[in-house]
């Protein structure tokens, strides 16, 4: 188990590695100029010598690897730099910005887990029935749509037909259910399939046939399956919270929450590259230690492999 768990963590290091040399150079090679872009705000109309003067305040002057390398070790002490656009220090923006995202990520991954296990249970154990296909349907519609759309149906629907909700704001859990659902749907209706393929995977294993052989009740038997059935899950809902943090930007701007998606969208409209690249960097870190615990997840309910060897022995 140790072995695997430090092979978990190699490839989490060389994943988010990867991911800030890719970063770094992708900003470069826009066509934006970023010093230009902060002599405009600056200046309003700046010679070529003020865009050089602000060249080599920024370091923009310096070699590709040598902006690299500096980047880097300041961001491995936690300082990204100055924004270009708001002149505030980035770990501050982002330190603000992190919390509304990440507590309506979190809520929606609680929401899709709520939606994906039941529903993914009765799906399985009614298969070919009617609410199986019930479910299927609202799978495929749910997957097809955007989540700003479901985000202004349910705003619309909760907030102006039944003023349940608050049209807009971030001030306490409330406001975040709304954006949370948003978020959840699509991703629970993806996780509800493969929850009740991995099921019914499950039901169709010898050790189910050597369980009910030995009398084990029905019950016991779901249980068995339902761990079995287990890792798949955990790994979709934990790429799933990745993938809420990287695509929140549009459901924060439906419901006005000052996150790391709209404080993402703010920096590309303003050319702030290195304000793209702390916020990317972030993302990316988040997406990949949600995998790296799921995997560590996964490893405890199955440290072996096999889903046979505890069920024989249960």
């Amino acid at each position: 188990m140790s072995k695997k768990i430090l092979t978990r963590l190699s490839l989490f290091l060389l994943v988010l590695f990867g991911v800030t040399i890719l970063t770094f150079i992708y900003t470069n090679l826009s066509p934006v100029d970023a010093a230009e872009a902060l002599a405009v705000r600056r200046y309003s109309r700046p010679t070529p010598e003020q865009v050089e003067l602000v060249r080599e305040e920024l370091g923009l002057d310096k070699p590709l690897i040598q902006q690299y390398g500096f980047w880097l070790w300041n961001a491995l002490h936690g300082d990204f730099g100055n924004s270009y656009n708001t002149g505030r220090p980035i770990i501050e923006e982002l330190t603000a910005s992190l919390g509304p995202t990440i507590t309506m990520a979190s809520l929606a991954l609680l929401f899709a887990a709520i939606f994906s296990i039941p529903l993914g249970v009765l799906s399985a154990s009614k298969k070919g029935g009617l609410f199986d296909k019930t479910v299927y349907l609202f799978g495929i519609v749910s997957m097809s749509l955007p989540n700003y759309w479901i985000g202004f149906m349910l705003l619309l629907a909760f907030s102006v037909q039944i003023p349940i909700f608050s049209i807009m704001g971030a001030d306490s859990m409330k406001d975040f259910i709304l954006p949370a659902l948003a978020l959840a749907i699509p991703v629970a209706a993806g996780n509800i399939r493969v929850f009740r393929s991995s099921l019914l995977e499950g039901y169709s294993q010898d050790f189910v046939l050597y369980a009910r052989s030995r009398g084990v009740s029905e019950r016991r038997i779901a249980f068995m399956v339902s761990r079995f059935a287990l890792p798949p899950l955990v790994t979709m809902l934990a790429q799933s919270f990745g993938f809420m943090i990287a695509g929140s930007a549009m459901v924060e701007s439906v419901f006005s929450i000052p996150g790391i998606g709209s404080m993402l969208v703010t920096a590309l409209n303003a050319r702030d590259t290195i304000t793209i690249n702390a916020c990317v960097l972030l993302t990316a870190a988040i997406f990949v230690l949600v995998n790296f615990i799921a995997d560590l997840v996964n490893i405890a309910l199955n440290p072996h492999g096999k889903a046979k060897e505890k069920v024989y022995d249960s």
